[in-house]
């Protein structure tokens, strides 16, 4: 009986890590969302043919065990060096610029994770 009380702690440890896989990273482009789940999965939500690109869109994600809502927020305000980097890049057959904006992604709990279109880049350490 003392090495079960010894040994539910563990489990119950164990079992924990074992909950839903939650969001870690998302990537945005004009046309899609890729997000990474804290499991290795990709999911991915498409931007519907004729939503407008300037404002964002929603949707659930799909290709993935869980098909978690998610919204995009773009910010239309993009500058004159970014307008004009992404298009060229396009023109060379890249996919282009990350657009500026943000990412909600509500996991299984009901919480909402935010990101950021580009993500931000860490400063490198001089010393």
């Amino acid at each position: 009986m003392k090495r079960l009380i010894l040994i539910l702690p563990l489990v119950a440890a164990a079992c924990a890590t074992f909950g839903p896989p939650e969001p870690v990273e998302a990537k945005l482009s004009t046309e899609q969302l890729v997000v990474t789940m804290s499991n290795g999965e990709t999911c991915v939500g498409d931007r519907a043919a004729g939503t407008p690109i300037t404002t964002g869109w929603s949707g659930k994600l799909s290709g993935c065990s869980q098909a978690l809502p998610y919204e995009v927020s773009l910010d239309p305000h993009r500058n004159l060096l970014q307008g004009f980097f992404g298009e060229l890049f396009k023109l060379i057959g890249l996919n282009g610029l990350a657009p500026n904006g943000q990412v909600r992604v509500t996991d299984s709990a009901g919480r909402a994770m935010m990101f950021i279109s580009p993500p931000p880049t860490t400063p490198h350490d001089l010393h």
